[in-house]
């Protein structure tokens, strides 16, 4: 069973809002304390798996503290190539349900763009981005409509952090506008290049791919575009819109009298300065240093894309000749400095001067350094910013190097490097660090277009990456595996945990196992036993105890219908030392009920196992905390609920409208009279709850018809038996929710319903 750190809950909450981590695209995370080199590494693994409905190009957001259904989360934003986000509990890496889920419709085939680059289907590929004060992800999708057309379109999504459903931006202006999300992407610049029609040219989402990050910056949103396998008449799009009401402020287009120049930067997204101007870098195209800007870096005024400067290689029609795009791994601002970290296809590593670019020069010329870091190639790096800043750079025939920034010079002696058994042309790079020190450089290794062969997830010393720390296939059988190596894709780490897309359509989480040595008992989680979701406790919630060595090697669970024992199989659990009953125990996973004495505003749980002390945590408490027992158990999907004949519902076997249908539940806090523990429910009148009752189905409210303890269950098993509404929409999803007080049950649990 997936395991999780109970004292990572007390980490300091550091924040993932876009791709590679900061505005200036450094690719680290600098407030890392608890991953250190120092720590035991054999304590090290994953501890979870998110699994989705697609694989996953765009980099994991991290963010602390959002409130979802009336409790608060840190939450990981998974975007997917089937055209999904979801939002998982960071804290509760066991549980295979997201806190919701969204889809944007139909995903673009890749027959449809006639390319093998990608397979077999485009959806979201740029990393979103967030905007945790409004609680907003922007995200861009890639979708066919269903119409005889068959042309893909892109459209710009404003989502709530809190529950996925578009936001409505509005500005209080002239004639109060308002614009609801999702935005088609469109536009039109001025010129006679590729594609052009009676002096303009349009944008043309058949021709583009949304390849690198989205960034916010002052209130403004910048999404870019590059093309799909250098085919047909595609420019470089840089477009900004308010971010406030999704209003198109600005479009840059990088070859508006010629063709090609994308940016596409690996994924990368733009670069900002201190002032908010933002860096790109294009690849193959058209240049003439007026208009058309192929090969070459661009740095355009934040505010409207006006061009305030540029580099290009006197070189670029070689670079063209050679597909050597100077911007294929986009463009690193310094942050303590005023220079540009570019690296290019040709396995040129430059550094540029941002207050001085250069215009057409050639390399090492008075404003630009440039270094041949690899014999062609670069597309992934990252940079650990201090007194002399660290660059590292992944060499596609499979070496990690580091190079040192002296003086504002790269210094082309290697400082240290890294070359994994098995490695490919294509990884993933992040550093995580507490600051100047402490760094580690997570990289993913592998080969994309094999799906039957695993990628490498390694730790490596930053300051010595001879110095393997750990990587996912040391540990014994497959405990650490990581999925298919997912291309370019940056790994993400926040507060402890790593958190590595595939291309096996999951999010693998990476962690600290426990914080005793291998072997001795620990407990690593406390869920709620319907939804599986980490959070506050109720009296009398039946939860999910996960952890190691904390009972026997086989399950030993108490007979239905039987008084549950607060021992059972020599495991023990304690709540502010009171005993509760436990249903069930085994080695890594106890099912037990809250003691209903427990008032809070927290509780100290204890393990014990044969007398012995496995370990505590200390919970804190709600009047109550409901969630829905599912079928498959995973805490999502289709409700645990009988029809009113007293059979299973299911999409097969539907309820009716205006039928009864009894759910089953958890989580309702207090009853009166008080219910005691680990007693079952048979001697009518049943205690009721103390707090409130209501169910709504897919937004509908039911009519309730009881809500208490269920009959013949432990104390704690809750019944609710409700009438279905007539006005309630038929479908075999429909989203069921209960409410007890001013809690509700987590989203995504379903009721199928009938005409």
């Amino acid at each position: 069973m997936l395991a999780l750190v109970v004292s990572a809950c007390a980490i300091a909450q550091v924040s993932v809002l876009n791709v590679d981590y900061d505005q200036q695209q450094t690719g680290a995370n600098l407030q890392e304390t608890a991953l250190q080199p120092g720590i035991d590494w054999s304590n090290f693994g994953k501890v979870g798996t998110f699994s989705v409905d697609g694989q996953v190009y765009a980099q994991p957001l991290y963010v602390p503290g959002v409130t979802i259904a009336g409790k608060k989360y840190n939450v990981v934003y998974v975007a997917t190539m089937h055209n999904s986000v979801y939002a998982f509990n960071a804290d509760a890496p066991q549980t295979a349900t997201p806190l919701w889920q969204v889809n944007f419709g139909p995903i673009v085939p890749n027959g449809v763009y006639n390319f093998s680059d990608i397979v077999p289907e485009i959806g979201i590929l740029g990393t979103p981005a967030i905007d945790a004060v409004n609680q907003v992800l922007y995200v861009v999708s890639n979708t066919l409509p269903s119409d005889t057309t068959s042309v893909p379109i892109y459209q710009l999504h404003a989502l709530s952090l809190t529950n996925g459903r578009e936001v409505l931006r509005q500005v209080m202006a002239t004639g109060r506008e308002r614009v609801s999300a999702p935005v088609l992407v469109s536009g039109t610049v001025k010129g006679d290049g590729a594609g052009s029609d009676s002096g303009s040219v349009a944008f043309d989402a058949f021709m583009q791919l949304q390849r690198p990050g989205l960034m916010l910056s002052n209130g403004n949103l910048y999404v870019s575009f590059g093309s799909h396998a250098d085919i047909g008449n595609y420019h470089g799009w840089l477009m900004i819109y308010d971010a406030a009401t999704l209003r198109l402020k600005a479009i840059f287009n990088t070859s508006p009298n010629g063709r090609q120049s994308a940016i596409w930067q690996s994924g990368r997204g733009p670069s900002f300065d201190n002032n908010g101007d933002v860096y790109v870098s294009t690849g193959n195209g058209d240049f003439d240093g007026v208009v058309n800007f192929g090969e070459s870096v661009l740095h355009l005024s934040g505010s409207d894309l006006t061009l305030k400067d540029w580099y290009a290689p006197d070189n670029w029609s070689d670079l063209n000749d050679t597909d050597s795009d100077l911007g294929s791994a986009g463009v690193i601002f310094l942050p303590s400095t005023n220079s540009l970290l570019v690296g290019g296809k040709g396995g040129m590593l430059h550094l540029i001067n941002a207050g001085n670019m250069g215009h057409l020069a050639p390399y090492n010329g008075s404003t630009i350094q440039s270094v041949q870091v690899t014999d062609w190639g670069i597309f992934t790096m990252a940079l650990w910013s201090q007194t002399n800043p660290i660059v590292y750079v992944y060499d596609p025939e499979g070496i990690l190097k580091a190079f040192e920034i002296v003086n504002n010079q790269i210094n082309a002696t290697i400082l240290s490097q890294f070359t994994p058994a098995i490695a490919g042309t294509y990884g993933g790079l992040s550093l995580s660090a507490n600051g100047a020190q402490d760094g580690i450089a997570w990289l993913t290794t592998g080969n994309p277009n094999v799906g039957s062969v695993p990628g490498t997830l390694h730790a490596l010393d930053a300051t010595d990456l001879s110095n393997e720390l750990w990587n996912s296939d040391n540990a014994a059988g497959d405990r650490d595996t990581l999925g298919r190596l997912a291309k370019f894709a940056p790994p993400t780490v926040a507060n402890g945990r790593v958190y590595v897309p595939t291309f096996s359509n999951t999010v693998e989480v990476y962690g600290i196992l426990s914080s005793t040595a291998p072997g001795a008992g620990f407990v690593s989680a406390v869920a709620n036993g319907a939804s599986l979701l980490e959070g506050p406790v109720a009296p009398g919630e039946v939860v999910t105890i996960f952890g190691a060595n904390m009972g026997p090697v086989e399950t030993i669970a108490v007979a239905e219908g039987q008084p549950v024992p607060t021992t059972t199989g020599g495991t023990s659990v304690l709540f502010d030392g009171t005993p509760a009953p436990v249903i069930s125990a085994s080695s890594d996973q106890i099912s037990a009920v809250v003691p209903f004495e427990v008032a809070g505003p927290t509780t100290k749980m204890q393990v014990l196992y044969h007398g012995n002390a496995v370990g505590s945590v200390t919970l804190p408490v709600e009047a109550a905390s409901p969630a829905i027992f599912t079928v498959k158990g995973t805490g999502g999907g289709q409700a645990t609920i009988l029809n009113q004949d007293g059979t299973a519902n299911s999409s097969t076997n539907e309820a009716a409208l205006g039928s009864v249908i009894s759910i089953f539940a958890t989580g309702g806090g207090a009853t009166t009279p008080a219910s005691l523990d680990g007693t079952i429910t048979t001697v009518m009148p049943y205690p009721s709850l103390v707090l409130p009752v209501s169910v709504t189905i897919d937004s509908v409210p039911a009519t309730i018809q009881y809500a208490g303890p269920a009959p013949g269950q432990v104390a704690g098993m809750l019944e609710i038996d409700v009438l279905i509404a007539e006005d309630t929409p038929v479908s075999d999803l429909d989203e069921i929710v209960l409410t007890v007080g001013n809690f509700s049950s987590p989203l995504q649990v379903f009721v199928a319903v009938k005409q």
